[in-house]
């Protein structure tokens, strides 16, 4: 058997800690003030891109919570829409099946969104679309929620077109695990910040 590598803490490092997680959550803080740009980077686009398709969405969305904790503003879409708003549409925590995401702090998989009486349908309505089925997960880094991972499918209203075939729960869990991963690379990229470091590599 190899041997068993065990990491101990250094006892030299110990009074920067409180300084290092103080800071880390300032500027997790900040994300859902427009600076998630800072440390969003291609490997997080390439990831998040590649399991919406995998998944069958149509497109996938970072929320981020904003300052006051009572909104989700869209930091990150990929859809042909998203300069449409991303940055400046605000969903409040209290309505919406996004909304609930925060509320709940349950992941989400339904398949009949137009049946749900939890649909805030601002958002569609603005766009001219019709989102058919959804995924949605809570999104936490650097110790707190900060926000929701979400995926959809969609379909343009009074279209002859098909209704999508929606999600599976071995979608949800893709969707999961992604979420998972994002925060670790955006945890190392705050650390990486907090320290001064532009790169840990």
């Amino acid at each position: 058997m190899g041997e068993r590598l065990t990491v101990l803490g250094d006892d030299r490092l110990g009074h920067l800690r409180a300084i290092v997680r103080s800071r880390l959550r300032e500027l997790a803080a900040r994300a859902g003030t427009g600076a998630f740009e800072e440390f969003f980077d291609s490997t997080m686009r390439t990831l998040l891109t590649d399991r919406f398709q995998s998944i069958g969405a149509h497109e996938g969305t970072v929320w981020l919570l904003d300052e006051t904790r009572n909104y989700l503003v869209p930091r990150f879409n990929t859809g042909p829409n998203a300069a449409n708003f991303v940055g400046h549409f605000r969903q409040s925590v209290r309505s919406g099946m996004i909304g609930m995401i925060v509320s709940t702090e349950l992941p989400l998989c339904e398949n009949e969104v137009g049946r749900n009486q939890q649909q805030d349908k601002a958002l569609d309505q603005k766009l001219g679309l019709q989102t058919c089925a959804m995924l949605a997960t809570p999104l936490y880094f650097a110790g707190e929620l900060r926000g929701v991972l979400s995926a959809v499918q969609l379909r343009v209203p009074g279209s002859s077109d098909p209704e999508p075939c929606g999600f599976s729960p071995e979608h949800l869990d893709a969707l999961e695990l992604t979420a998972t991963v994002l925060a670790r690379l955006v945890e190392q990229q705050l650390l990486s910040l907090a320290i001064g470091f532009e790169d840990l590599a």
